[in-house]
């Protein structure tokens, strides 16, 4: 019997092992080949997304994720999610987003990603050129 992973789990391992880590080599193994991303207002696709993500974890921003323990909800094929994602460049200040986020899964990928951030990183200077 194949056990199938849960999509809070998939969706932690991502954070772990991809974000926290800023390995953009894993982004083939937590994202769908047809992913698309819509995060306050914008949308990317799968290349688009890889991109930004490559020039950001060039640089020596680092990230920290913690979880909303009380606000998860999952099923099968569908994750939604409060995380708290602090960032932190050299000689600045830290700033912590606080992400409101629906995933969906096809092959234990994500396929689908709605999100929504407090600040808008997508005009944060930190992530400039990764929102294009």
């Amino acid at each position: 019997m194949t056990s199938i992973a849960s999509t809070r789990k998939l969706l932690q391992s991502m954070f772990s092992e991809m974000v926290v880590k800023k390995d953009a080599s894993l982004i083939p193994h937590y994202y769908h080949a047809d992913f698309l991303l819509e995060t306050n207002g914008q949308t990317q696709s799968y290349e688009s997304f890889a991109r930004g993500h490559e020039k950001v974890y060039a640089t020596p921003i680092t990230y920290e994720v913690r979880y909303d323990e009380a606000a998860w909800i999952e099923s099968a094929t569908r994750v939604a999610a409060r995380v708290w994602i602090r960032t932190q460049r050299p000689n600045e200040d830290p700033v912590e987003y606080q992400v409101v986020l629906i995933a969906t899964y096809v092959d234990e990928k994500i396929h689908r990603l709605w999100e929504l951030t407090w600040p808008d990183w997508t005009t944060a200077k930190a992530f400039v050129g990764a929102f294009e």
